[in-house]
């Protein structure tokens, strides 16, 4: 009789190729880009508390000074991808290593996950923008993380801000940061607000505005008049699918982003909205927005795609957190409101009995 000793030690995800974890990992970008993928490329010295909350910040050489002031500012854990072209020249990389190793701001607190694709353009298709978020935000140590695009300037103490709502965010509510736009092209340290009275003095005075990307300045979704008064978080009740503020939200309980977009993070909201999670505006904290350094042109024609693509994405949305809220019991409860109210004629449109019992 021949026994058959089995190694306990083995397992199949320690043989499996790095580009085969990450593909199933992240499904939507190609192969073959995700090989070029690192993680902890460089590894913070400094261990995270777990509840603490990470920035996610994606870079690309042409933006790397906006990360080392980004961390200089924040202080605090980040996780981030750096997406450089394999046809750069090696000069480069060791450049970045070098003035990361030299910083104590950026050797303590950021994680890089080194991306490498061909081409020169560090965004597309086969490794989109989106996956970079899942990518950064997959390798975070924390369990509260916020997107944040590296040329934000965070000037209030969102760290200490978070504790006081954590339930929130375990239940799946994200804590939306004003971000404001400086209306001006030169700014220096002196010009940066430091508390929400100056940042409404600097708006009366036209050189601030509220800024929602997709919307005109100070009139989006997170609503400057009622922030002006605000003295508690309060929920966003104009919601639009292409909303996309700045969030703290939790890392484990929220969707992931869709990554058959390029560059869309309001796909990355949406799930969560529809699955009946609110987004809360935070009453004295916020950000201040400068446009990237960051080249990733999106061609006419590929922005012509992702806006097809995102209407029938809304649709595939509606349809399945409508049946998962059903399945779930809470059709009928509070937790269906958003999606009753984003979704009635989508669902409609697919006849009855798609929710519930049939009429």
């Amino acid at each position: 009789m021949t026994l058959c000793v089995i190694d306990l030690s083995y397992s199949a995800i320690t043989t499996m190729p790095h580009g085969l974890k990450l593909s199933k990992m992240f499904p939507k970008s190609e192969y073959g880009a995700l090989k070029g993928v690192t993680p902890f490329w460089q590894s913070a010295s400094q261990p995270s508390d777990e509840s603490d909350v990470s920035l996610l910040t994606n870079v690309s050489p042409e933006s790397w000074k906006e990360l080392v002031a980004l961390a200089e500012n924040y202080n605090g854990p980040i996780s981030a991808t750096l997406h450089i072209s394999k046809q750069a020249h090696k000069d480069i990389l060791n450049a970045i290593e070098q003035e990361y190793r030299s910083k104590p701001s950026l050797y303590q607190n950021v994680d890089i996950h080194l991306i490498e694709t061909s081409g020169h353009n560090s965004i597309s298709v086969l490794l989109p923008m989106n996956a970079e978020r899942n990518i950064a935000r997959v390798y975070a140590r924390t369990n509260y993380v916020c997107d944040t695009p590296s040329s934000v300037i965070l000037p209030t103490d969102l760290r200490r801000t978070i504790h006081t709502y954590t339930k929130q965010m375990q239940l799946g509510d994200m804590l939306v940061v004003p971000t404001f736009e400086i209306q001006q092209q030169v700014i220096s340290a002196n010009d940066i607000p430091r508390t929400k009275k100056e940042v409404l003095g600097l708006v009366n005075e036209g050189k601030l505005g509220l800024y929602d990307a997709q919307f005109k300045l100070n009139e989006g979704p997170t609503d400057l008049e009622k922030w002006k008064k605000a003295k508690d978080v309060y929920k966003v009740e104009n919601y639009t699918i292409d909303y996309e503020p700045l969030v703290i939200q939790s890392k484990t309980v929220q969707p992931w982003c869709s990554e058959r977009f390029v560059d869309k993070r309001s796909a990355c909201l949406l799930s969560s909205y529809l699955a009946g999670n609110d987004f809360l505006v935070l009453p004295s904290d916020f950000a201040i927005y400068k446009p990237s350094a960051r080249k990733h042109l999106v061609s006419d024609l590929d922005r012509v795609i992702e806006k097809r693509l995102y209407s029938k994405f809304y649709w595939e949305e509606c349809v399945y957190h409508a049946r998962e809220l059903d399945s779930m019991g809470l059709w009928k409860t509070s937790k269906s409101n958003h999606i009753r109210q984003q979704c009635s004629r989508i669902i409609q449109n697919w006849g009855k009995g798609l929710i519930g019992k049939p009429e």
